[in-house]
């Protein structure tokens, strides 16, 4: 099965180039409104829509949304937090803990959409 995520932004453009950055997205396809990421067997699309350039606030973290994501990597958690940080999000430590074998820790990209880190174990 294949999964995927469809996440509403106010600039398409710069939450495409967070999430090829950080997580190795590649662009599969896009226009003004819409971008399709894949990576792997996941399918990430970002919509921009007049609703969403309006209401999406970019100065904090949405840590009110009943949804988070969870991105596997197999990369040191220092070396995913600088790209992280280089375009705008945040990882939130020392908020770390042991989960499944893996280190956790929750993050936010650079429109405020938490995510969470699942870090190791060959991802």
């Amino acid at each position: 099965m294949k999964t995927g995520l469809v996440i509403y932004s106010s600039s398409i453009h710069r939450l495409a180039e967070f999430y090829c950055h950080v997580f190795g997205f590649e662009v599969f396809e896009k226009d003004e409104s819409y971008a399709l990421l894949i990576a792997g067997s996941f399918e990430l699309v970002l919509l921009e829509t007049e609703a969403s350039k309006k209401a999406l606030s970019t100065d904090k973290a949405r840590e009110d949304t009943p949804i988070k994501p969870s991105f596997f990597i197999d990369a040191p958690l220092e070396l995913i937090g600088e790209k992280i940080k280089e375009k705008g999000g945040a990882i939130y430590q020392p908020k770390s803990w042991n989960f499944g074998g893996r280190q956790v820790c929750d993050g936010c990209d650079c429109e405020g959409n938490i995510f969470q880190l699942r870090v190791g174990t060959n991802a």
